[in-house]
């Protein structure tokens, strides 16, 4: 994209999605902790929405989102994490909350793939140990991962309805960003 996606303004709030996404996580009851995965270097100040929250160094460089989730996943000081992307604008606080309600979930689509960058992991040996080994053998693709953790039984997929389709459209690109439009306005924390 050519620029932090977290600073890129959110379609409603106009707030940086990065705020945007710590203030939506922060209105589910239950928010023990704010973990935001970053790279030191970003300089994200921790202050206002983000106060509180810890940052979380990647545990191994040039290994994507996995090594995110690692990261939070042997820092996590709660049963589960919540993973949720900053590029994920149309993410409601009913369909997180719908997401923790089923336990430990990934949502996935109609065709097989996983949105693993909206999914509640469990903070338990086995998650931990799965993530670590997936980066050792540099095997980063996280659909693997949960198609993997599903087949073993410590998470679940959640099947996405047509009617949430929309809450995973994300920002890769600047297109992306320019024909974006909010579905869902009144939804805004």
């Amino acid at each position: 994209m050519g620029r932090d996606k977290a600073l890129l303004p959110h379609p409603v709030s106009g707030r940086p999605l990065l705020e945007h996404q710590a203030a939506l996580l922060r209105t589910l009851p239950g928010c023990a902790e704010l973990l935001l995965s970053a790279p030191p270097e970003r300089g994200y100040a921790l202050d206002g929405p983000l106060a509180g929250a810890r940052l979380v160094a990647d545990v191994a460089p040039d290994s994507g989102p996995l090594a995110g989730l690692a990261a939070g996943l042997a820092v996590a000081t709660t049963t589960r994490l919540l993973v949720l992307a900053v590029d994920l604008p149309f993410i409601t606080p009913e369909f997180l909350s719908r997401l923790l309600a089923a336990g430990v979930a990934a949502p996935r689509h109609a065709n097989g793939t996983f949105e693993p960058l909206c999914a509640v992991y469990p903070v338990a040996e086995e998650s931990r140990a799965a993530a670590t080994a997936a980066i050792a053998l540099r095997e980063l693709s996280l659909q693997r991962l949960l198609g993997a953790a599903c087949g073993s039984g410590w998470i679940r997929a959640l099947p996405i309805s047509a009617a949430d389709r929309p809450f995973f459209a994300n920002w890769n690109t600047q297109e992306d960003v320019d024909i974006a439009h909010f579905p869902f306005p009144d939804t805004c924390p």
